[in-house]
């Protein structure tokens, strides 16, 4: 029984290993993917930004057309008032006129005001550019570096997988169900018995049951947590001379 303690510690160390190699493994695409995903959004964002101020500049020209257009039209009106006869005729094109202005003066403070955002959008599109060229190259780094770390999980992974199955084998195969299961519930399936205490849980163990686990005759389990309990001294000592 000694023999097969060893293996259960044995087992219980890779099985560790191997616990700590899968949260890196489910870590390290989550990392990989919150940094791609958020630099997807800082592009989309700037995107949002350009295509914003494609269509500021789109209003803009549409104005600047319209207010080229009433100049035109202003101006030739202002010929034609030398060519009118009567005076209600010239009263009507000089209304005309002034209403044309009026439209150009409101035409002129839009066109302000389409300036303004064109300018605050551009100011934006500014700083937003130069985050996302920093966090591109920070971002990257660290992609790079949790890609690398990824790969060498994998790499570590196998053998390690492999060297489970080998030591399984050398287990008792009636032992194995019960450490599957303590080791789902606990994390851990062997704990220290010393001076009649369970050092997994720190619950006292009975006399009779304390003296039964120094000779290794059979699997105890601790009453309390349900860990596989042994005496350190005599499982080094097996390993001394194993």
């Amino acid at each position: 029984m000694r023999e097969q303690i060893l293996v259960l510690e044995a087992l219980q160390q890779i099985d560790l290993e191997l616990s700590e190699l899968e949260v890196h493994l489910r870590e390290y695409p989550n990392k990989i993917s919150a940094f791609e995903q958020e630099l997807q959004s800082s592009k989309e964002s700037l995107a949002n930004l350009n295509t914003e101020k494609e269509e500021l500049l789109k209003i803009k020209s549409e104005i600047e057309n319209e207010i080229t257009q009433n100049e035109e039209t202003i101006k030739k009106s202002e010929e034609r008032l030398f060519e009118i006869k009567t005076h209600k005729q010239y009263q009507a094109l000089q209304k005309e006129i002034s209403e044309t202005k009026r439209m150009n003066s409101d035409l002129e403070d839009k066109l302000l005001e389409e300036m303004e955002k064109i300018d605050k959008l551009e100011s934006q599109i500014t700083e937003k550019s130069e985050e996302l060229a920093n966090k591109e190259t920070d971002f990257q780094e660290k992609i790079n570096d949790y890609k690398e770390k990824l790969e060498e999980t994998k790499i570590a992974y196998k053998p390690k997988k492999e060297e489970k199955e080998s030591i399984t084998q050398t287990l008792n195969p009636e032992i194995l169900p019960l450490y599957v299961k303590i080791m789902k519930k606990n994390g851990e399936v062997l704990a220290v018995a010393k001076n009649e205490t369970c050092t997994g849980c720190y619950m006292n163990i009975p006399a009779q049951l304390f003296n039964e686990i120094l000779t290794l005759s059979r699997i105890i389990q601790c009453p309390s947590c349900q860990k596989i309990l042994y005496c350190e001294e005599e499982s080094n000592s097996e390993a001394k001379t194993g």
